[in-house]
């Protein structure tokens, strides 16, 4: 979707998609904006956590990524006509599986991919979250 240089359209094609709904990351005692999370809904009764990026550093490994995936996970169950929510996670990014964990989400072994990045192959893994699962675990 994006380019670089990024571009003004491309920013303003990826805000206006129907099935995509973005939230910015707001720390609450400064207001200030640490992150960027987002969900994009499929039309198979599904939707992915495609985004969740704390991009200020200092904002890390505070629980503040787990805290946020609550949040988009309660809110595509309460307001999205989905069953299942799922994420795409890089396997050396250990930290996020750790926190998707915690979550309540589990692997999906049937759905791995592999991107060439320069010379190295990274493998991305598929976690998922069903609504049964999410409300066991909320109660």
């Amino acid at each position: 979707m994006f380019t670089y240089p990024v571009t003004i359209e491309q920013l303003q094609k990826y805000l206006d998609d129907a099935n995509s709904v973005s939230f910015t990351i707001v720390e609450e005692s400064t207001n200030k904006s640490i992150g960027h999370a987002e969900i994009v809904q499929a039309n198979d009764g599904t939707c992915k956590i495609d985004k969740l990026l704390i991009g200020d550093k200092s904002q890390r490994g505070k629980g503040i990524g787990e805290q946020v995936m609550k949040e988009l996970v309660n809110y595509a169950f309460e307001n999205l006509p989905v069953h299942t929510v799922e994420l795409n996670v890089f396997d050396w990014n250990k930290a996020g599986i750790r926190c998707y964990e915690k979550v309540g989400f589990i692997m999906n072994p049937g759905k791995v991919m592999n991107f060439q990045v320069n010379e190295d192959i990274w493998i991305t893994l598929n976690m998922i979250l069903t609504r049964d699962s999410w409300n066991r675990i909320r109660i």
